[in-house]
């Protein structure tokens, strides 16, 4: 309801999140100075419709915009009746947006959107509707704004209703068309049948890696069906007859025999479903790239857990600027405290993506993802054991090592597991470990005495003790959680 039509909510239920909820819209790619500026238009408009279909129905309407569905029941006259839903929506003008957002006190959206710079200065962000008066829509020809054909009014795919909702035509005095908060208002109504199903099954592929449907983004014809499908609508029933609520449906997977199941394979149920379509242990799978680095700060003690405020710049390592036309001005790392903040207030680039992020399979910036891909190559273990970020957390984690635990090998040890994986190590850990720390000392202190150089034991076993924590920082159980 905030993301679609925060703006179009009754007047007490607008607020500054309400309005911010709407920033929805300018998620998407945008081009500066189009070509064509009125097919650019119908280009955004059409990455929202594709977007909103995807993300709350799990339909690829965006296939309908120049023919009708090749696979799905969905035609060119429902793709447009969705256009006609947002096409209301002021586009940006030059990179900023017409100072016309209703808004009566727009300091809150200051302060969060850029910290109170400005109190103006958050208008450039949203997109809004600038009368009740709509535009006429037009279906358009082989989806080219010079081509348009009949008029066309906004609706909802044909297929999914007996009867459209009542979109409202324009009311004198209004401040919008109001048909956002229609579509909202249907989406999030009991009688869609699909909303609440894409709703649970995201949720369940966040907590198991995959959905009950697989292609979460797709429920339609070419997607795959759902592994348990009589599951798939009791929970899209159950979390309708609980007020919708996140947390509630959070609780009762969490809670289920299903996810407490171990990620231990046994081959004689591997060998009847090598997939785990029927779920008989929990999946075994890689910790995203923004829950790696978060727990790489947690352990070394540097998590900086400031909410809210602008986005932070971590340090990009100069050759992956060098390439860029405008090295200089392009990127201006944060100080370490503001960059060691969650990942997830990490500014996004498009041309620009932070190199860890990017080997670490960070989703797509350009478009919706249903499931990030996962890979395994050779540069993630090198960035993992080589890189700048990784080997000045190891350091700081050391540090933290050596005045939690004291100077005592074996008690750092210990505090260096509890720290990364939440458990004592095992004995054949302590000794080999111990055996590492004592060995790399003695070496590195026999390098430093062939190159006469001076480096005392202290050091010596400091040193030591960083390779030890880049080592838990590369260990299986701490990017694949059991």
């Amino acid at each position: 309801m905030e993301q679609l039509a925060g703006d179009e909510l009754p007047a007490g239920e607008i607020t500054a999140e309400t309005l911010i909820a709407t920033g929805y819209y300018r998620l998407g790619p945008w081009d500066d100075e189009p070509a064509d500026p009125k097919q650019d238009r119908y280009d955004q408009l059409d990455d929202i419709v594709n977007t909103t279909s995807e993300v709350f129905l799990g339909l690829t309407m965006g296939c309908a915009r120049c023919h009708n569905h090749k696979f799905e029941p969905l035609t060119m006259h429902d793709y447009y009746r969705m256009v006609a839903i947002f096409e209301p929506l002021q586009r940006p003008v030059n990179g900023r947006m017409e100072r016309t957002l209703p808004l009566q006190t727009p300091t809150p959206i200051a302060a969060v959107a850029s910290q109170g710079k400005s109190s103006d200065a958050p208008q450039g962000y949203f997109l809004h509707e600038p009368s009740a008066n709509p535009p006429v829509s037009h279906l358009l020809f082989r989806g080219q704004a010079a081509s348009p054909g009949p008029v066309v009014g906004p609706g909802v795919p044909t297929v999914l209703v007996k009867a459209q909702p009542n979109f409202p035509q324009p009311v004198p005095g209004a401040k919008t068309s109001r048909r956002r908060v229609t579509l909202a208002r249907w989406l999030a109504s009991a009688e869609n049948p699909l909303t609440a199903r894409v709703i649970v099954n995201r949720v369940w592929q966040n907590h198991f890696g995959v959905g009950l449907v697989r292609t979460s983004s797709d429920f339609g014809t070419m997607g795959e069906p759902p592994t348990h499908p009589e599951l798939l609508d009791w929970l899209a029933r159950w979390f309708i007859e609980h007020g919708w609520s996140l947390k509630a449906l959070n609780r009762l997977i969490l809670t289920s025999n299903t996810y407490r199941l171990s990620t231990e394979s046994d081959p004689r149920y591997a060998a009847e479903d090598p997939q785990d379509d029927l779920l008989w242990r929990m999946p075994y799978r890689r910790l995203e790239v923004e829950v790696i680095r978060d727990t790489m700060l947690a352990a070394s003690g540097r998590l900086n857990r400031t909410m809210y405020g602008p986005s932070v710049y971590p340090a990009i390592p100069p050759s992956a600027l060098a390439g860029h036309s405008d090295p200089d001005k392009v990127w201006h790392p944060s100080d370490e405290v503001s960059a060691s903040r969650r990942t997830i207030y990490a500014f996004l680039k498009r041309s620009l993506v932070v190199p860890m992020l990017e080997v670490l399979d960070l989703c797509d910036t350009a478009r919706s993802t249903a499931r990030r891909n996962v890979t395994h190559v050779p540069t993630q273990a090198l960035t993992l054991l080589n890189g700048g970020f990784v080997n000045r957390q190891a350091e700081l984690f050391a540090d933290r090592l050596e005045r939690e635990a004291g100077p005592e090998s074996a008690a750092q040890v210990e505090r260096a597991y509890l720290l990364t994986v939440c458990r004592s190590p095992s004995q054949v850990e302590r000794t080999t470990l111990l055996g590492f720390l004592e060995r790399e000392s003695r070496n590195r202190l026999a390098d430093a005495a062939r190159a006469e150089g001076a480096l005392t034991g202290d050091r010596a076993r400091h040193e030591a003790l960083v390779q030890l924590c880049r080592a838990l920082f590369n260990m299986n159980e701490f990017v694949y959680p059991d």
